[in-house]
């Protein structure tokens, strides 16, 4: 039996196993991501790409991509019916509440999307997806558990011969476009794709890993291995979805439309990339105990019954690309680790309706909160402690979207109120959708306070009454001092595994200001300083880098002028970097000169600084004055490497 070893093996190759794929291969972590699927998806899945989301592709340098390839969503338009149950358009609200991000809300395939990280991994290191690999069994090593060096949990995996292995699903489904193999209403059909005498099967390996994270689904294979169930239960309403392109009068079918029929059910409708339209089509209820008759649902079967709730606007599907049928459930794994060496993410954690956009977003969060806090245990810049704010951070968010979920589909899968007959209140659904825009976009998550996130304070208030402790830093456009460059202050937040020190420096022009900020630098090298005690190699910016932000004028200071901190010496040849020194003015041809304005910061006063995760989200708001001091005291408890 062969053997090897790795310090992370993923489990599933779907967004939350790539996306956690991509940060370690980012950061350079040894990694293998397995998959018991043949090949990638190519059609159909999650199709919603919120705000959040795209930037942290941003912070990959891959979100250009998905702004290239998919379709922006600007408006959802309500139809409900009137007194009389004729379909009526009720009310047009914005999709993306205004301001919420430099970004907007875009639709683009599952497919898209994993083949862009896909791609940056492999770029990072040339980590790929080993697929056709099934996990056999799992252990761990309780004896060595605590040893930063072991690996002690063992991993049996199967590598299935591809050409026992079907590469076509439509061997499995009866026709390309189905998705029904991957449906929560039936059993798992990869399990007709392998082979059954397993024994014969094909080699077997065993892996030995320090982490493993499993990211293989609602059904995840590693939660079973761990004991852990999924807790919730799914609701009667089942529902169609399907991708096509489409004749139709419907005069809203290139907006996001959400339609509350009579007495027929409920369709939403979004408009894709290359001219595609999903559907999601409120079918039916399921009794207790009652089994669906898995050949009765086809795609002809979802189109009559949306051309029932559409009436009396026509459909016709000629082209269609992917379909599908799902029930509704709401279910959660409060249990995401096992002795913080095991690992559960995206739906091997929670589960939910698709139709807010959530599913993939939330799952890919997970990884990416789970990521940078594996590489600096990993790489011994901190403690295994750590890993425990994965736990504490990720369930009360994967609450919250239950929560959310469960009142936004209840709302949508009821029969309207119509004239004297009861149903849910139309009014109250659009408000749900407005009252939750921010959240939905995904830039409303705020971790509470833990190792990680400091409390907040009448006084960071102050300081910054517009940045939140525990909420993503939200981006303003600065000008880059050097090059006149207009900047969004969001892109300098490199996913990168680095802490950020953002000083917002003020007036450097008024001599008491600037003594209060070369201080404040002097400081930040001295070798008091977290920059100077865990930086690595001859980079003093490689832990921590700092940022600075200054309300005086661009020409005011020359860039020679300004402390060497900011604008550090890096690599061999000592090359100092001129993209680290911004002023909140307005730029040449893009806007600007409301960043202070923009993040409550007073322009005239005595300076803030503000501390950011690697995952962009903020975690403590500093004064100039005790800052050193306070950076000692926050990353004191779980930091553990020093100066090299």
């Amino acid at each position: 039996m062969a053997e090897a070893k790795t310090d992370v093996l993923i489990i599933g190759a779907g967004p939350a196993g790539l996306m956690l794929a991509n940060w370690l291969s980012k950061t350079g972590v040894s990694a293998r991501i397995i998959d018991r699927r043949p090949t990638k998806i190519t059609v159909g899945h999650a199709d919603g790409f919120q705000c959040r989301t795209i930037e942290v592709f941003q912070s990959f340098g891959i979100a250009h991509r998905v702004i290239a390839e998919g379709n922006e969503l600007t408006e959802v338009v309500f139809y409900n019916p009137d007194d009389n149950g004729n379909l009526v358009r009720t009310a047009r609200i914005p999709d993306t509440e205004p301001g919420t991000s430099r970004f907007r809300h875009v639709v683009l395939s599952q497919a898209r999307v994993e083949r862009f990280l896909l791609d940056n991994m492999k770029i990072n290191n040339g980590l790929i997806v080993e697929r056709a690999v099934e996990p056999q069994s799992l252990s761990i090593d309780n004896a060595v558990i605590d040893c930063l060096d072991a690996y002690p949990v063992t991993v049996i995996v199967r590598h299935l011969p591809q050409d026992n292995v079907s590469e076509d699903e439509a061997a499995i489904t009866g026709g390309p476009e189905s998705g029904l193999y991957r449906s929560n209403m039936f059993a798992d059909d990869a399990e007709d794709a392998i082979p059954q005498n397993r024994q014969q099967a094909g080699q077997t390996e065993t892996i030995r890993a320090k982490y493993v994270v499993g990211c293989d689904g609602a059904r995840s294979w590693t939660r079973k291995q761990i004991g852990y169930e999924l807790e919730g239960e799914n609701s009667s309403a089942y529902w169609g979805v399907m991708d096509a392109r489409i004749l139709t009068n419907f005069p809203d079918i290139r907006l996001k439309v959400a339609i509350h029929s009579a007495s027929s059910g409920s369709i939403l409708i979004i408009p894709r990339e290359r001219d595609l339209v999903r559907f999601y089509i409120q079918m039916g209820t399921i009794e207790p105990g009652q089994q669906i008759d898995r050949h009765a649902l086809t795609h002809t079967s979802i189109i009559e019954k949306a051309k029932a709730i559409m009436a009396p606007y026509t459909l016709e599907c000629p082209e269609i690309e992917w379909w599908s049928v799902y029930v509704i459930g709401q279910r959660l794994c409060k249990q995401v680790s096992l002795c913080d060496r095991v690992f559960i993410a995206g739906d091997a954690f929670h589960t939910h309706s698709p139709k807010a956009g959530q599913g993939m977003n939330v799952s890919m969060m997970d990884s990416y909160n789970l990521g940078w806090k594996l590489s600096a245990v990993i790489k011994g810049v901190a403690d295994r402690c750590l890993l425990d704010t994965y736990r504490s951070e990720r369930v009360e968010v994967a609450q919250q979207l239950i929560d959310f979920d469960r009142k936004f589909s209840g709302l949508f899968s009821g029969k309207p109120a119509v004239a004297e007959q009861a149903g849910i209140s139309v009014k109250d659904f659009r408000n749900l959708w407005l009252k939750s825009g921010k959240w939905t976009s995904g830039t409303a998550i705020q971790y509470a306070p833990s190792l990680l996130v400091a409390a907040s304070s009448a006084e960071k208030e102050l300081l910054a009454a517009n940045i939140h402790i525990g909420s993503h830093f939200e981006s303003q456009i600065v000008v880059c001092i050097a090059d006149a460059h207009p900047v969004h202050l969001g892109d300098r937040l490199i996913s990168d595994g680095r802490w950020r020190l953002i000083l917002f420096a003020g007036k450097l022009t008024q001599q008491a200001q600037r003594s209060r900020y070369e201080k404040l630098c002097a400081e930040l090298v001295s070798t008091r300083s977290p920059i100077k005690q865990y930086h690595v190699g001859q980079d003093v910016d490689s832990f921590i880098e700092v940022l600075t932000v200054v309300s005086s004028e661009r020409s005011a200071i020359d860039m020679t002028e300004y402390p060497d901190i900011t604008r550090p010496a890096c690599g061999p040849h000592g090359y100092r970097k001129y993209n680290t020194i911004f002023a909140d003015e307005v730029s040449y041809h893009d806007g600007g000169g409301q960043a202070y304005q923009g993040y409550g910061v007073d322009a005239e006063g005595p300076g803030a600084a503000v501390l950011i995760r690697p995952d962009q989200h903020v975690a403590d708001i500093l004064p100039f004055d005790a800052c050193v001091s306070r950076l000692s005291a926050f990353f004191t408890p779980f930091i553990r490497q020093v100066c090299q």
